[in-house]
């Protein structure tokens, strides 16, 4: 019964900070590129939150709530926060997906699957944000550089492999992300790094 209360704690706090976030986006302004960056973010903190805190059920179980909610979210258009932006994209989706399925890829090991999911949520998102500085695509060269060097630094900090494997698996993980479409390397990425990583 307990880590029931602190199940629904957990998804309270998330539920709540994408209302702020809502909020801040119909009443502000602000521009939604800028939200669905910030909620990937924090989307991606809460999964490792959840996974540290949780035991492996009610983690699972956050995950799908997760899905559901944004399918409904989508279908609707409730969260404007995230699905307003003017490119095609799946990737609240595929991301809680991805979060699942790198899971059961790596059993659960959380020295593989952390930084799986440091790399889904930084790596990717700072690349994202580089180029729409830049007003460029995010699959392009400069998006691709950061992406590659914010999975180096991650794979280098949680201490997972040595230096040649992490440039090794950096240049693979970047070359899924390019040729992911429709926001899809929420799951890819996650996953192939888990795969990779659990196979040294």
């Amino acid at each position: 019964m307990e880590q029931l209360w602190v199940a629904l704690a957990l998804a309270g706090m998330y539920i709540g900070f994408l209302a702020v976030l809502e909020l801040s986006r119909r009443k502000f302004g602000t521009s939604a590129e800028i939200t669905r960056r910030i909620a990937h973010i924090v989307t991606g903190l809460c999964t490792l939150l959840n996974f540290y805190v949780l035991p492996a059920p009610w983690f699972l179980s956050l995950a799908a709530v997760a899905l559901i909610g944004g399918l409904i979210s989508q279908r609707f258009g409730i969260l404007t926060s995230i699905h307003s932006v003017t490119r095609r994209t799946y990737g609240e989706i595929f991301l809680p997906i991805g979060a699942i399925a790198s899971y059961a890829v790596c059993s659960g090991k959380p020295e593989v699957y952390v930084p799986s999911i440091l790399i889904m949520t930084f790596a990717d998102s700072f690349a994202g944000l580089v180029s729409n500085y830049y007003k460029q695509p995010r699959k392009m060269f400069r998006g691709s550089v950061v992406f590659f060097s914010a999975t180096l630094v991650i794979l280098l900090a949680t201490n997972t492999t040595n230096i040649g494997w992490a440039l090794l698996i950096s240049a693979g993980l970047t070359l899924v992300e390019r040729i992911s479409p429709l926001g899809s390397d929420n799951f890819t990425v996650p996953v192939a790094s888990a795969l990779a990583l659990f196979m040294l």
